[in-house]
């Protein structure tokens, strides 16, 4: 007989006579053995409870006391300081790469995004996973030293989960400046146990955010409601929250599918899909659906087209461009019945079927697929003045983890798009060799800003051929 089956008899004899001696004791012992082996297997349980309790406790301390050191750091020094200039080599350029240490623990430490990047006139505003808000100067960008100027919130006020400020994926998504209000988009527990993406709104005022519920809805995800869709593990990381300004005075969110893969195929439920938001009626209409997990988002105005980025399962990540986007002509782009990815744990069902044909069942094809997956995050657009061959030129940011830059994650992809946005004309890779979160361009300094997940940094990007 195998080891190992001679383990699981040895296991199912040891429960049997467990439930034989616990018969035994509740039919034929007397009351106080009775009431003695309550109390001990009461106290067993209790006991498991504290230790559970405890070892959360411990967790939570060694959170507190981690970010407490990389701030007294920053208080001594009173300021970023720079890295050594670090030049970087494409197929096609050459660009250099200055970092300089946030105040912040690293995604590895706190398994939640480190920060998001906006900008106002004369500002770069960082916004951090769990609340924390920052300027910087836009004027002192180019410094060898960064001063960073805490915003103060009332966020604190607002947001109650504790595990929002803990470590975990419940946290703010992105961050959006339009008309001089600042949005902020987070993981909300609706109800307990039951999660939803929406949306804070403050006026930009960077002596003070003073944020209120800006955008949410009815619909929340729970571990009882997954329980009903194939995978039946609920997935906060999968909530999207990317957020654009959008035409006729609204803005885009995407929502991601929360592990409840066939309700983004479902138009009676806002998970899986992008959505556009009116800013003074805060009605909200259907844009787009079949989406996994969409972590990038850019609207051209120019060319009224949405470009969006798209985690894939087991491979597959897509860029999909959705063109002269609005709620009449809702496009599908197929999630999660047509996926160039491989299936995953809990697919394997008629409802995640995984095609590897989108236009064949009625979906849009997306326009770029990469398998293996290069953990596809934020696309924006570079303009011309960045380089004089930068027309329909984008930056997109990707994250992963060390020893995966050979297969394109950890560094920033460049494509160029024909004039009709149906073709990428050029590719090229910009190997950062860091999680890269989120990415900016800065047109007063004609630079590309990049949030660094494992150090965790800021990192100043520039062409310089």
């Amino acid at each position: 007989m195998k080891p190992i089956f001679k383990l699981f008899l040895y296991f199912l004899i040891f429960v049997f006579a467990l439930f034989i001696l616990g018969v035994t004791i509740k039919k034929f012992a007397p009351e106080s053995i009775k009431s003695k082996f309550r109390e001990t297997v009461l106290l067993i349980r209790m006991l498991k409870l504290k230790n559970k309790q405890y070892e959360t406790k411990i967790s939570e301390l060694k959170t507190s006391v981690d970010e407490l050191q990389v701030k007294v750091k920053y208080l001594l020094d009173g300021q970023l300081i720079s890295s050594n200039v670090k030049n970087i080599k494409s197929k096609s350029n050459i660009y250099n790469i200055r970092t300089f240490q946030l105040p912040l623990l690293s995604r590895n430490q706190w398994m939640k995004p480190v920060a998001y990047l906006e900008q106002s006139k004369n500002a770069i505003i960082i916004g951090s996973g769990h609340g924390e808000f920052f300027l910087l100067d836009k004027k002192y960008i180019e410094s060898e030293h960064l001063h960073l100027i805490k915003i103060k919130t009332n966020i604190n006020d607002l947001i109650k989960n504790k595990n929002f400020y803990l470590n975990g994926p419940i946290s703010i998504r992105d961050l959006l400046v339009v008309d001089n209000k600042i949005f902020f988009s987070f993981v909300k527990e609706h109800s307990k146990g039951c999660f939803n993406t929406s949306i804070m709104i403050s006026e930009l005022n960077l002596n003070y955010l003073n944020f209120s519920e800006f955008f949410s809805y009815k619909d929340c995800m729970s571990k009882k409601k997954v329980q009903k869709y194939p995978g039946k593990l609920l997935q906060l990381a999968h909530s999207g929250g990317r957020m654009v300004a959008f035409k006729n005075n609204k803005i885009l969110l995407t929502i991601g599918d929360y592990g409840a893969r066939p309700s983004a195929q479902d138009k009676n439920l806002l998970f899986g899909k992008i959505i556009s938001i009116d800013l003074k009626t805060k009605k909200h209409e259907l844009i787009a659906m079949g989406s996994r997990n969409a972590q990038g988002l850019y609207y051209d105005i120019d060319r009224d087209i949405i470009i969006h980025t798209e985690h894939g399962p087991a491979g597959g990540d897509e860029i999909n461009i959705n063109f002269s986007p609005d709620n009449k002509n809702v496009k599908n782009f197929g999630w999660p019945i047509s996926s160039y990815g491989e299936r995953g744990y809990g697919e394997f069902s008629k409802d995640v079927p995984l095609h590897k044909s989108h236009k064949d069942y009625g979906f849009v094809e997306p326009i770029k697929v990469y398998s293996p997956s290069i953990a596809i995050s934020e696309i924006t657009k570079i303009p011309k003045i960045f380089n004089e061959n930068f027309t329909n030129n984008f930056f997109i940011s990707t994250l992963g983890w060390e020893g995966q830059l050979a297969n394109g994650q950890q560094s920033i992809h460049h494509l160029r798009f024909n004039e009709n946005f149906d073709q990428i004309i050029f590719e090229d890779v910009i190997p950062i060799d860091e999680r890269i979160r989120d990415l900016i361009y800065i047109k007063e300094m004609n630079l590309v800003l990049l949030v660094l997940e494992t150090i965790p940094a800021i990192g100043i990007l520039r062409l310089t051929n």
